[in-house]
């Protein structure tokens, strides 16, 4: 009875309706009082901080142990190449995305006196109040993501949440881990599943609340934009959704084209991954019910989704990509450079760089990374930073989305068609 009751209980809590009314509640609540209720972000910071806490070990288990699982199969290296190969297609269709709206909607270009003096007043009020980032550590900052990606200190990384650092010591210890004998890694390898298994179940407990908790992560996002910043920046916000509603759409026929079946299921398979993803604007709380879709809903071979999700979600981030070579576009209308051809290309190619440079920098350091962009094209740098970190909580929810999308599709990619389910008494009248 409780277990019919539990099960009911996640079902109507789990369901888009719910938590659409979550979103929707929590961002007019924060539009109407302006943030007058501070205890409701509070809960939102600590329901992220609760499903963030499991990313680590969830992330560091699931690489470990699919790399162990496929040396041991062999199956490592036919992976590896693939994988690599559709990371880099799939950053170069956002990114020239990106570079074709920006060139045909021109945003930026021929604004209003109005908008322009509502974008300078942003830029002032930033630098006088100390928020704006010292560009110079913006350009340095993509050499020290190169050397962090490698940690002196494991457990030093585990403390600052190092997330590039932890991935490179999942995989240089999943790949030694499936190089030992095979006893020993199979017990091993056992025992990190079991880890896997115990925060997964944590994370199926707080999934009970989600609606709760997106209501408040709405609240705390709408009532940190002003309305006029938004006004002014209305058409770069536009393509920015128009354009991540596009690249969710092909992931989406991507997958369903790979996987067969009906769109609908597939669809009905990542919609809680989509919520999830859009509420939170993270995608590492998002990994669990991404998961989940790939290997329940679609049927994904296990393996291959512990491994590539993970490792996607952490280095390519299309969405990223996106809104670079958008914002860039956006940046030199605003101060009426025109592009040439070569420089359309620089930025394409800048803002893949830019966008893997982004995943492994914390909240506005990896805003800071379009610096990678802008400083050959003699853009300002400090003001870029300051414009996208005034919109950042309209646009990032959906970046999010295109981020987990864009991985879903690859993991679905790279894994193959799933197997045809077995009948049940098939085996045994075969036999």
């Amino acid at each position: 009875m409780v277990e019919v009751l539990k099960g009911r209980l996640g079902r109507l809590l789990l369901h888009p309706v719910a938590m659409f009314a979550g979103l929707i509640a929590g961002g007019v609540l924060g539009w109407l009082d302006k943030g007058q209720l501070p205890a409701i972000g509070t809960l939102g910071e600590i329901y992220i901080r609760l499903l963030q806490m499991c990313v680590i070990p969830l992330l560091f288990t699931a690489v470990a142990t699919s790399l162990s699982r496929l040396f041991l199969d062999g199956a490592a290296n036919r992976y590896f190449t693939r994988l690599v190969l559709l990371v880099i297609s799939g950053l170069a269709v956002a990114g020239a995305l990106g570079v074709a709206l920006g060139y045909w909607g021109q945003p930026g270009g021929e604004l209003q006196l109005a908008a322009r003096e509502i974008i300078g007043k942003v830029i002032f009020t930033a630098e006088a109040s100390g928020t704006a980032v010292d560009p110079e550590h913006a350009r340095g900052a993509f050499s020290d993501l190169v050397v962090g990606m490698f940690p002196e200190n494991i457990f030093g990384a585990l403390t600052t949440g190092n997330k590039i650092a932890i991935l490179m010591f999942a995989v240089l210890f999943g790949v030694a881990l499936g190089s030992i004998a095979r006893e020993k890694s199979e017990r091993a390898t056992a025992l990190l599943e079991a880890f896997y298994d115990t925060f997964i179940k944590i994370i199926e407990w707080l999934m009970y609340v989600l609606p709760f908790g997106l209501f408040c992560l709405a609240y705390s996002q709408v009532s940190a934009v002003g309305i006029d910043v938004l006004f002014a920046m209305t058409k770069l916000v536009v393509l920015v959704y128009a354009g991540a509603i596009v690249l969710i759409g092909f992931y989406s026929v991507l997958i369903w084209l790979r996987v067969g079946g009906s769109y609908l299921a597939t669809l009905g398979a990542m919609r809680e991954t989509v919520v999830v993803a859009f509420g939170t604007s993270s995608s590492y709380a998002s990994i669990p019910s991404a998961l989940r879709g790939l290997k329940e809903g679609l049927r994904l071979d296990r393996r291959v989704v512990d491994l590539a999700l993970p490792l996607g979600i952490t280095l390519n981030p299309p969405g990223s990509t996106f809104h670079f070579a958008l914002a860039t576009l956006f940046l030199a209308n605003l101060y009426g450079l025109a592009l040439d051809p070569g420089q359309m290309v620089f930025v394409l190619f800048g803002a893949m760089l830019a966008g893997v440079a982004a995943t492994g920098a914390p909240g506005v350091a990896a805003l800071s990374m379009i610096s990678i962009i802008l400083v050959p094209l003699g853009l300002p740098v400090e003001v870029a930073i300051i414009l996208l970190v005034a919109i950042d909580p309209i646009v990032d929810p959906i970046l999010t989305v295109v981020n987990v999308q864009g991985n879903a599709a690859t993991t679905a990619l790279l894994a193959g068609k799933p197997e045809p389910e077995v009948a049940p008494g098939a085996l045994a009248s075969s036999e």
